[in-house]
């Protein structure tokens, strides 16, 4: 009896643990919507902007604007597919390079995202991190 009721509450926490754990449709929910966010470069003579907006069926358009020394000097307009693999979000526009970008990513309550760039060496396999920018959920 001891043994039954032993197993049984495993089996209960178990059940509780996978039943608490978010679904990945869950997470890719996290990240639909229109964003913004900047990145100002380290020469401070230089800030980019964007606001991305991302659907559920995996497809984004990105409006983003370039300023030097503050004033705009250019703006570009792409579209492409995003996605989530394992603990990566992956990003690639249409046209543009042969591999998709990668980066981790940190949700920050529900209106911002940490994102860091991640590339590979190519000769160690080695995980490197790159720049980082938060995106911020634009309120309707």
């Amino acid at each position: 009896m001891k043994l039954k009721t032993l197993f049984l509450g495993i089996l209960l926490s178990c059940l509780a643990v996978i039943s608490c754990a978010e679904s990945p449709s869950t997470n890719l929910d996290k990240f639909v919507g229109e964003w913004s966010g900047e990145y100002i470069h380290k020469n401070k003579n230089r800030k980019d902007s964007w606001i991305q907006t991302r659907t559920a069926d995996g497809t984004f358009k990105l409006v983003y604007e370039v300023y030097q020394y503050g004033v705009l000097s250019s703006t570009e307009v792409n579209e492409g597919t995003w996605w989530l693999k394992g603990e990566y979000f992956y990003e690639k526009q249409n046209g543009a390079h042969d591999k998709a970008d990668k980066y981790s990513y940190e949700l920050i309550g529900k209106t911002k995202i940490k994102f860091t760039e991640i590339t590979t060496n190519e000769k160690t396999s080695e995980l490197i991190e790159g720049y980082s920018f938060t995106d911020t959920r634009v309120k309707k």
